[in-house]
């Protein structure tokens, strides 16, 4: 699906809910229409990028390893 719960910019270690609200995570997406906001998950945006690796701030180790798993992907020529 093309929203932020799948994109790999939702952050997983910031998010919350206010009352009885959805749950809002911070947008990690630099530079994107709302990086640094909470966003829902049903949102989307033209930075939105699959998370098939994991999101990149994962735990237990921050998103190391699914950083690092992209960087390699994006420099292989292939694209998300």
């Amino acid at each position: 699906m093309k929203t932020c719960e799948h994109c790999r910019y939702w952050s997983q270690m910031c998010a919350q809910s206010i009352g009885c609200g959805p749950i809002e995570a911070l947008c990690l997406a630099d530079g994107g229409p709302y990086s640094s906001r909470y966003v829902t998950a049903a949102m989307s945006c033209a930075a939105l990028a699959s998370d098939h690796f994991g999101k990149v701030d994962d735990p237990p180790n921050y998103g190391e390893h699914s950083r690092a798993a992209y960087e390699a992907e994006e420099g292989s020529g292939r694209s998300s």
